[in-house]
């Protein structure tokens, strides 16, 4: 509740909008979204995956890296390679308060959901197990291609051994830097949230 009160409190009353969260997790952004009228879907993927070096860490993937790998995740699911999911972290939950879903592997595009098909496309604290930073606007890209209004990302801070990496960590102030100054697509940067002690929301509207 609080997060859609301070990034998306035009959608606490209004017109139902038709809203599209990458990975949903738990529900409860997309749940306080259905409480207020809005046609909501869910995304996930089990692309939580780490390891002792950064080849086997997502994290640090291409984004449409053909080559990425890894047989489980770090919860010890199957992630398919080029198969249907079969199972993804939080599905008891999603299934117990019944949000629709499509599950399909963020870090690879054009992903399998219609342009200009939803209202508002939303990502909090996700993007960066998609893909290095390097290629975070092309996901932008992408999420403004299947929205008609609006984009919404919540990025993570730096954890302290992606900080100490001088490609990454430059990698994501220039990605923080051309969210700011984001104006293409059909969409301009509105909006700059302080979270955590830094610029990490950006919001994106149709202009």
């Amino acid at each position: 509740m609080n997060r859609v009160s301070l990034f998306l409190p035009e959608l606490m009353s209004g017109k139902p909008q038709r809203i599209l969260e990458l990975s949903t997790a738990h529900g409860a952004i997309l749940e306080v979204l259905r409480h207020y009228g809005h046609k909501v879907v869910g995304n996930d993927y089990v692309n939580m995956v780490s390891g002792e070096t950064q080849a086997e860490r997502a994290i640090y993937r291409d984004i449409n890296d053909q080559s990425f790998s890894r047989a489980f995740d770090d919860y010890g699911l199957p992630v398919p390679s080029g198969g249907v999911l079969e199972d993804w972290p939080y599905r008891p939950i999603i299934e117990s308060i019944n949000i629709p879903m499509q599950l399909f592997d963020a870090g690879i595009t054009p992903y399998p959901v219609e342009t200009a098909s939803f209202d508002y496309v939303i990502s909090m604290q996700a993007i960066e197990h998609y893909c290095h930073p390097r290629d975070w606007l092309k996901i932008v890209d992408e999420m403004c291609r299947i929205s008609r209004r609006s984009v919404f990302l919540l990025l993570n801070p730096m954890m302290p051994e992606m900080a100490a990496d001088p490609h990454y960590s430059e990698a994501f102030h220039t990605a923080r830097e051309a969210l700011r100054d984001y104006d293409q697509n059909g969409f301009r940067c509105v909006g700059c949230h302080l979270h955590w002690g830094q610029a990490l929301g950006f919001k994106l509207m149709s202009t």
